[in-house]
Formats: structure tokens, C-alpha cells, sequence
């Protein structure tokens, strides 16, 4: 996808999709490590930490869904951590 002129990707582990666990990090970091582009993680997100991890591992963003419906993230601290 590189070579076609992708700049970023999301990546969405579906085996942690909506599930409140944790993302799949390792995938995350050799993903982020090995192709060198923004990454946007999604799936397993259920805390502030999580968000944090993500962030020291380089992530450029993350998608949060049930959480933020089951009230496990805030949005605002949330915002506040990547700020």
C-alpha cells in the first residue's frame, strides 16, 4: 500500500473489537516499527492507560468506541492525555 501512496493506516485487531480487554500492543509496535507510517490503533481500547501505551509506543492516534458508550474513558481526560 506504501508504494501506492498510503500515508497512514489504521490498525484494528477484530478479535479485541468491542471487546473492553486490551489492544494487541506487540502487533501494534511491530506494525509501527516495521513499516515506518502513522499508525491509528483500534480495538480492545477499555483505559487511560491503554491510550497512554499506545502513545509511548508511537501510535499517531487511537479509535475508541465502547468505552467511551460504557463510560470505562472519558473524553475530555482523554484528549487531555494526548494534548
Amino acid at each position: 500500500m506504501t508504494p501506492l501512496g498510503v500515508k497512514r493506516f489504521i490498525y484494528t485487531d477484530i478479535s479485541r473489537d468491542g471487546t473492553l480487554t486490551e489492544p494487541n500492543f506487540a502487533a501494534t509496535a511491530e506494525l509501527i516499527n516495521t513499516i515506518r507510517k502513522p499508525i491509528i490503533a483500534a480495538g480492545g481500547i477499555s483505559s487511560l492507560n491503554h491510550l497512554k501505551m499506545l502513545k509511548s509506543l508511537g501510535a499517531e492516534g487511537a479509535i475508541v468506541g465502547t468505552a467511551l458508550y460504557t463510560g470505562d474513558i472519558d473524553l475530555k481526560k482523554a484528549l487531555d492525555i494526548i494534548s
